[in-house]
């Protein structure tokens, strides 16, 4: 199976666990690109009623397309399930998310979850953070260099604004991305902590101790981690 037929072999797992009357959290990006006509189906077919609450003005027009009942994060006091990929799945079920640019919209709905499952194909287990993708940081555009600058002092790291056709990426907040590389030296607590205390730092792409559940799609069948 390639990358694609990977992921969707974690959607029946996933799929299962939404039941009638939830406010679902729903992410952004490939997979869940993929998953949201399923969930629209399942709705539909078992006549659940459902509302949506999503983490990118994508995922929400191609949900309201489908005729998901889709409201604003604002609306809810909480979330009974949320759904998202991942970049990296480090073995604590730690993780490395915004290669989309939605993070902070990520981790709000994440957070506001009682329970929150991550569905990705096993090239995303890694054994710790950063050792295959970038860490996104979400930064304000007035003074996203000298957060750069800052953030390439620690440790000697490098640093990039992240472009979209050659220009910058702005995320849906309005907001510029510095892709870090990181290295397996890197403490991802402590990390986070330097980051996010960064005047003109809004968010990271370190998802920690938040993950409940990983469906893994593997050429050998699906495998479910949980916390």
């Amino acid at each position: 199976m390639n990358k694609k037929q990977l992921k969707i072999s974690t959607f029946s797992d996933a799929l299962s666990q939404i039941t009638d009357g939830m406010i679902l959290g729903i992410g952004s990006g490939s997979t869940i690109e993929l998953l949201v006509p399923k969930i629209a189906e399942k709705i539909e077919h078992e006549q659940l009623s459902i509302t949506g609450v999503c983490t990118s003005n994508k995922t929400a027009y191609i949900a309201k397309n489908l005729g998901m009942h889709i409201i604003d994060v604002n609306d809810v006091d909480y979330i009974d399930l949320a759904i998202d990929g991942a970049d990296e799945v480090d073995p604590q079920l730690n993780l490395i998310k915004g290669g989309g640019g939605a993070l902070f919209r990520e981790k709000v709905i994440d957070a506001m979850a009682e329970r929150f499952i991550v569905l990705a194909d096993d090239s995303k287990l890694v054994d710790y953070l950063g050792e295959t993708f970038k860490l996104p940081v979400e930064v304000d555009k007035f003074n996203w260099l000298l957060v750069a600058k800052k953030i390439e002092a620690y440790g000697q790291l490098q640093v990039e604004r992240r472009l979209a056709n050659d220009i910058p990426f702005v995320t849906d907040n309005g907001n510029y991305i510095l892709d870090i590389t990181l290295n397996h030296t890197i403490d991802p607590y402590e990390m986070h902590e330097f980051l996010i205390h960064l005047v003109g730092v809004l968010e990271t792409g370190y998802f920690l101790d938040v993950t409940d559940q990983v469906i893994i799609g593997t050429q050998n069948g699906v495998n479910i981690i949980n916390k």
